[in-house]
C-alpha cells in the first residue's frame, strides 16, 4: 500500500487471502495482512515513533498480522536500549517475536518474525554461503485457523431480575427465633447451618436453578473477538504509558481508541 510511507524504515504490504477446508459450514476464505520490513541501521528515534504507529494501524485494523524482515535491531543483547523499547512496544501491542538465534554472519539477531493472531510454529535459522548474503534464511509454519464450535453445551442457572430482591426478602421466615439462640457459642454452627439453609430454600423458590441450553453464539456480533483484542490491546497501550510516560506509548494510544470504536461501529452495520 502506497499509504505506508516512513522516513525510517521501508515497508510493503499485502493482503493475503486463502482458501481453507473446515468441517464446518462456514467455507469463506482465510485473509490475513503480510508487511515486510527493511530497516537500515542508523538513528533510532524516528524508527521507534514511526513503527509503533504503523504496527499499531495494522493490528487496529485486521485481526491476523504477519511482519517479517531485517530490523536491524540486536535483539539478542538484553541491554541493548533499542532493542528493550522494540520489544516493549510490541508487547505493549500484543505483538510476539519468534526468531531465537543469529540470524547474521557476526552472530546477532536481526530478522525478524513478528505474530499478531497467528500461531508461527517450526521457526528454523539455515545458514547461508557468505557469497550469497551475510544474512541467513529463516523459515516457518504458520497455522492460520478460525475456530468455530458449534456444540452446544448445558448449564445450571438462575434468572435474577429487579424484583428477585424483594421477593426473596417477602418469602423469609422471621428469623429472630435463630438469631436469639446464636448467642450460644454451642448453637453457633447449628444455627448457622440452619439460617442457610433457609435462605438457599427460599431462593430456590424465587429464582430455581434451571438447566439451560447455551450456545456459542455472539449476541453482539459486532463486539467479537477482534473488537475485544482491540480493546485489550489499547488498554494495555494505556497501562504502559500511565506507568513509563513514554511519549512512544502516548502517540500510540491516541490513534487506537479512535479505530476501536470504528471497529465496533462498522460492526453494527
Amino acid at each position: 500500500r502506497a499509504d505506508f510511507m516512513y522516513n525510517s524504515f521501508e515497508v510493503m504490504v499485502l493482503h493475503i487471502t486463502l482458501s481453507r477446508e473446515t468441517s464446518v459450514n462456514d467455507k469463506s476464505p482465510m485473509t490475513f495482512v503480510l508487511a515486510t520490513v527493511y530497516r537500515p541501521p542508523g538513528h533510532h528515534t524516528d524508527f521507534l515513533k514511526e513503527f509503533a504507529d504503523f504496527i499499531s494501524e495494522l493490528v487496529l485494523a485486521t485481526d491476523k498480522v504477519l511482519i517479517v524482515g531485517d530490523f536491524n535491531i540486536h535483539v539478542d543483547i538484553e541491554n541493548d536500549a533499542l532493542a528493550a523499547a522494540f520489544t516493549d512496544i510490541l508487547n505493549s501491542i500484543g505483538v510476539r517475536q519468534h526468531v531465537s538465534g543469529p540470524t547474521h554472519c557476526r552472530n546477532h539477531t536481526l530478522d525478524l518474525i513478528l505474530s499478531h493472531g497467528i500461531d508461527v510454529n517450526a521457526v528454523e535459522i539455515l545458514q547461508q554461503s557468505d557469497d550469497i548474503s551475510d544474512h541467513y534464511l529463516v523459515s516457518c509454519i504458520l497455522q492460520i485457523t478460525k475456530t468455530v464450535n458449534s456444540t452446544p453445551y448445558y448449564k445450571y442457572g438462575r434468572t435474577i431480575t429487579s424484583t428477585t430482591k424483594d421477593c426473596f426478602l417477602s418469602n423469609l421466615p422471621d428469623l429472630s427465633e435463630f438469631l436469639s439462640m446464636s448467642n450460644s457459642s454451642e448453637k453457633l454452627d447449628d444455627v448457622t447451618e440452619t439460617i442457610d439453609s433457609l435462605f438457599s430454600r427460599t431462593l430456590d423458590t424465587v429464582a430455581p436453578l434451571r438447566l439451560r441450553k447455551i450456545k456459542e453464539n455472539c449476541p453482539t456480533p459486532w463486539y467479537n473477538e477482534h473488537t475485544r483484542a482491540l480493546k485489550r490491546a489499547a488498554r494495555k497501550m494505556e497501562r504502559s504509558w500511565r506507568k513509563t510516560k513514554l511519549e512512544v506509548f502516548s502517540y500510540c494510544l491516541a490513534g487506537m481508541y479512535p479505530i476501536v470504536q470504528k471497529s465496533v461501529k462498522i460492526g453494527q452495520i
